[in-house]
């Protein structure tokens, strides 16, 4: 799976997106390209695949199904933003194709500042209290946008456990 490439070509979508709603300043960092597969086998070849270029610094079960987390050792570059994380969750369904989820973004202030900064837009809350995201979704795109970067979370994550 060529990343880079379907990372240029989901970004543009992401933008697009970006602008209808209006909140390109609130946002200071991609960090995080999610992927999906369409099979468990799948997921076993791509996270071998991607240990190429970089290194998996998380992998856990979230509501039954593990999710793996690649620091990238080079981020992916397109239209003025970097993304330094990719996420790969196994597939919920088995319906799935092999492609981009959705992008992930940092916002400039806590998630609750920025619905309170923008409360006529509809998204759909998403992630968890160590992780809140906020899901925006379009016909060619598909964005969350959070308030830590990817890596703080698993930082966070790892030093609270036991």
């Amino acid at each position: 799976m060529d990343i880079a490439k379907l990372y240029q070509s989901s970004i543009h979508g992401a933008d697009r997106l970006i602008d209808q709603l209006g909140i390109r300043s609130e946002l200071v960092q991609n960090d995080t390209l999610c992927l999906e597969v369409s099979s468990n086998e799948r997921y076993a070849e791509l996270k071998t695949e991607l240990s190429e270029v970089g290194r998996w610094i998380s992998e856990k079960d979230i509501n039954g199904r593990l999710i793996a987390i690649l620091e990238l050792h080079e981020p992916l570059r397109a239209r003025g933003w970097s993304v330094s994380f990719v996420e790969l969750p196994q597939p919920k369904t088995g319906t799935e194709a092999d492609g981009v989820r959705h992008l992930q973004f940092v916002t400039r202030t806590g998630i609750i500042s920025f619905r309170n900064r923008f409360p006529g837009l509809q998204f759909s809350a998403r992630g968890n209290s160590s992780n809140q995201l906020l899901e925006f979704t379009s016909d060619d795109a598909v964005i969350r946008l959070h308030d830590k970067n990817l890596g703080t979370v698993i930082e966070l994550e790892q030093t609270a456990k036991p």
